[in-house]
């Protein structure tokens, strides 16, 4: 049994992106979760990538708010960005004053680990309920390491919509999707993920380097050779 449970807000519960929840349900499935933690002493945190007066106001104008103790909600606040090296620090305050609904993905990660540091528990005691297979699938593979499930109805690479990947671990809706997970979570292969995040940076690799070589071309025609 999974003692702590993280759910994401945005990409399931709030509408995000080109996602909309499906209220009908969300609804049912939000109370059947909610008791059943309750129940089974699991912890259970809804998370927030937006910045705290954002994050605020998304989860009161949300009418599956009643839901959750305000302190189940978590969410990007002054003490997280504080604990950034300076360079990324400072590059998220300048992204928050461009944009105040600028969303830190990582943020589940750093709130993952300090969570499992602060109640002395271990990977395997926890999951994680999210819909990105990059952001945070492959994220929670190289660093809080727990077990996570990917939505069904809206999956997700960095918020445009993909396809399932073979090998990983869903649930959609239906609250017995889920309870499974919590009471005896199933193995994951990650080899099909791993070969789809390869794919990927390799494709940006490749495509850098095809900027690169019409760049060097160009500058050939303009100025003749190059010296390196």
């Amino acid at each position: 049994m999974k003692k702590v449970c993280f759910l994401g807000f945005e990409g399931i519960i709030d509408s995000f992106k080109e996602y909309t929840p499906a209220k009908e349900n969300l609804g049912p499935f939000l109370k059947d979760l909610t008791l059943f933690c309750k129940e089974s002493n699991i912890e259970l945190f809804l998370v927030s990538g937006f910045y705290e007066g954002v994050a605020k106001k998304k989860f009161f104008d949300s009418e599956f708010n009643s839901f959750f103790e305000e302190d189940q909600f978590v969410f990007v606040d002054d003490g997280y960005i504080e604990s950034k090296k300076e360079e990324d620090k400072n590059l998220h305050l300048d992204n928050l004053e461009k944009d105040p609904e600028f969303h830190d993905s990582f943020f589940k990660q750093v709130l993952i680990q300090k969570i499992l540091k602060e109640k002395n528990l271990v990977e395997s005691d926890a999951l994680l309920l999210c819909n990105d297979v990059w952001v945070d699938g492959y994220y929670t593979t190289r660093f809080s390491k727990i077990d996570f499930a990917l939505f069904k109805n809206n999956l997700t690479d960095r918020g445009s919509r993909v396809g399932l990947i073979n090998g990983l671990v869903y649930f959609d809706l239906d609250f017995s999707s889920v309870k499974k997970l919590l009471t005896s979570f199933p193995n994951a292969d990650f080899s099909s993920l791993d070969k789809y995040v390869f794919e990927v940076m390799k494709s940006v690799l490749v495509d850098d380097s095809v900027k690169d070589s019409i760049k060097e071309s160009i500058i050939k025609k303009r100025f003749g050779k190059v010296e390196g």
